[in-house]
């Protein structure tokens, strides 16, 4: 994953150049142009398939599968391998159908008994949604719709140069110049604080790169001497999990203790969290049914390779289940 990053990383040096009497919607439309024009404009749905790799705490790679599927305009879901356990996998949907949330676990039947614990971390930590009042879980799932939708945008940005579903507004910002060329350099604000910096190759006129800023994740450990949370790449993202090596449910007091330890470092950990650069970079476009897609998307955290993921297949205009894009009950 480092050396497929490399190359890109070229684009970290860039020096950024005043506008000059450029417009954002010249530079979409030519974009939108380059990815397909008319093709992509009669484009309704999308599937595709692949593989993620992921770094570790340790800063080694994880390899797991995924599966995404868009209907445009409104409906979006990420099936992701969240926890590979010999010839059995949990697996994570995430996603929304218009302004309703798509989030579940799938786990197989024998990992029931108390293995797999999984908690939902809100904005104050690790949440249980079976505790809260209705008006709790209406915030919280309008919340989760705009966190997912914004992961969507980071995404649809590098496939469609726009964001069905999530309104944006775009603004040219300057001349981006590399040692191996320049690129237009939109700059983009959306619902909840939505904000990002968006980077169109000159000579293609493809999207190249997203950047932003926001706090960087937790990294969430257990082991034998208990529960650590810390700030850095490696993170599990906004769902936070215990494997436990037992056929035997935890008790309560077990479980507790558990949440406990987790609280008081999970706080600890956001004292020292700071504020650094994110980035997604778009790559090895390829011509699918006549829309060019990219093939490779990689995501960089504070200037760290943190997950790439790499298309095996990807189809336009698929006919999809209904039932794939069924809100969580």
């Amino acid at each position: 994953m480092k050396r497929s990053l490399t190359a890109l990383f070229v684009l970290g040096s860039f020096a950024l150049l005043p506008a000059q009497g450029q417009d954002a919607a010249q530079v979409l439309a030519a974009a939108r142009e380059a990815l397909g024009g008319m093709r992509l404009e009669s484009l309704k749905s999308l599937s595709g398939k692949g593989r993620t790799l992921r770094t570790t705490p340790r800063g080694d790679t994880v390899e797991t599968e995924f599966e995404v599927a868009f209907e445009l305009p409104d409906k979006y879901r990420l099936r992701t391998a969240l926890m590979p356990m010999g010839n059995m996998t949990v697996y994570r949907e995430t996603g929304f159908n218009a302004d309703r949330l798509i989030e579940q676990v799938d786990r197989p039947p024998n990992l029931s008994g108390g293995m797999v614990q999984i908690r939902v971390a809100g904005p104050g930590g690790p949440v249980d949604p079976s505790k809260m009042t209705p008006e709790q879980k209406a915030e919280f799932e309008r919340q989760r719709v705009l966190a997912t939708k914004k992961e969507y945008a980071r995404l649809a940005l590098g496939l469609f140069a726009d964001s069905p579903g999530f309104p944006l507004e775009f603004t040219y910002a300057g001349e981006a110049e590399a040692p191996d060329g320049k690129a237009d350099v939109i700059d983009i604000k959306g619902p909840g604080d939505f904000a990002a910096r968006l980077f169109v190759d000159q000579a293609t006129h493809l999207p190249l790169m997203l950047s932003w800023m926001d706090k960087e994740p937790l990294t969430i450990r257990m082991g034998p001497g208990g529960a650590s949370v810390s700030a850095g790449v490696g993170a599990g993202g906004a769902v936070m999990q215990r494997l436990e090596q037992r056929s035997d449910p935890m008790s309560k007091e077990e479980r507790e203790k558990l949440e406990k330890e987790l609280e008081e470092a999970r706080a600890k950990a956001e004292a020292n969290r700071r504020t650094v650069e994110f980035r997604v970079y778009y790559a090895d476009y390829r011509d699918v049914g006549g829309v060019r897609l990219p093939h490779r998307i990689q995501r960089s955290i504070d200037g760290k390779p943190a997950e790439e993921m790499e298309f095996d297949s990807l189809k336009v205009n698929p006919k999809l289940d209904a039932r794939i894009f069924e809100p969580t009950k």
